[in-house]
């Protein structure tokens, strides 16, 4: 054995700043590093994986994916952590910056562990765990903390895995039944005024997945709006009959699938002609930038972020407000 070749986990976690469960499953679902094995099937890391998973965590410490970082070369993976260092501040800026840097920064840790555990839970199908995971994350962080940091980045590395081949669909449908049970708890808690304007959040024909539209919803809560929420698998005729019904000031639409280009457009399309112009639609998720792609008269505000949703609706607000 050479010996560059024989540093155990612990080591390399001390090197690094990295815990042993992170490192393990950075090996094990992005294939990150290869190290080799002992005879007793020990981990036995090389100077090199040490210096690669250094890189990575200042990648991902910089706010990238590990997802999105893990198959790149050294040299790639150094030029996205030179690229990601802040420009240097005037002395009397740096301090609240720092505060601020540091205050995210830390909340960005704890975000990524409480992933990096829900995604153990979710592989191993441990709904118990998973639930208690997010229900600590819950506590911990703020609602907005909560979705940007959590649930989004979870769902992300889930897609990631099951694109790969690396995670089956029941471990995905698991999640999504514990996911959306957190948030529908977290929804139930959020008061809003009985004057607020009502947005309706729906799911169209086909897009199944309510995790996106749960966190939409509470987005527009803590924004002082009354979430319409009615469930996945919407009829174009059923969505625009509720927003009619509860006297909506907006609509948005979750599209978390990229069905046939034909049947987002036919189904917008339908849904638009029978609330008419007036009323703001918003659309997102994965299958949102199929409206713009194949329609480029689209009739929509197409958001792809819960910044962005939150963003586009606090205008909303300010010009209902004037009204």
């Amino acid at each position: 054995m050479k010996v560059n070749q024989c540093h155990p986990i612990k080591y390399v976690a001390v090197r690094t700043g990295l815990k042993p469960h992170n490192i393990r499953s950075w090996e094990e679902r992005y294939a990150a590093v290869k190290p080799a094995r002992s005879r007793t099937n020990r981990r036995l890391y090389s100077d090199k994986d040490i210096e690669r998973l250094a890189l990575l965590k200042k990648a991902v410490d910089g706010g990238h994916t590990i997802s999105s970082v893990a198959q790149l070369s050294d040299s790639e993976i150094r030029k996205i952590v030179e690229n990601s260092r802040p420009a240097s501040l005037s002395s009397e800026k740096t301090s609240l910056y720092t505060s601020q840097t540091e205050a995210e920064a830390a909340a960005d840790e704890k975000g990524r562990a409480f992933v990096e555990q829900a995604l153990a839970h979710v592989v191993q199908l441990d709904a118990r765990a998973l639930e208690s995971v997010l229900n600590n994350a819950a506590v911990i962080l703020t609602r907005q903390a909560f979705l940007h940091r959590v649930v989004v980045p979870l769902f992300k590395e889930i897609g990631s895995l099951w694109q790969s081949g690396r995670m089956k669909i029941i471990n995905e449908h698991m999640a999504s039944v514990i996911v959306r049970a957190s948030l529908w708890d977290m929804l139930r808690t959020v008061e809003t005024s009985a004057s607020a304007p009502r947005i309706v959040i729906a799911t169209p024909s086909g897009h199944w997945h309510e995790f996106g539209s749960l966190a939409i919803a509470l987005v527009a809560a803590e924004a002082g709006w009354q979430p319409c929420y009615f469930g996945p698998n919407l009829p174009a005729e059923e969505i625009a009959y509720a927003v009619g019904k509860v006297d909506a000031a907006a609509l948005a639409l979750s599209l978390n699938h990229r069905l046939s280009p034909e049947k987002t457009l036919i189904q917008f399309r339908q849904i638009r002609s029978l609330i008419g112009d007036e009323i703001p639609v918003i659309a997102g998720g994965y299958g949102a930038d199929e409206l713009l792609v194949n329609d480029t008269n689209v009739r929509a505000v197409i958001v792809f972020s819960l910044e962005d949703f939150r963003a586009y609706i606090d205008k909303l607000t300010q010009s209902i407000n004037r009204i």
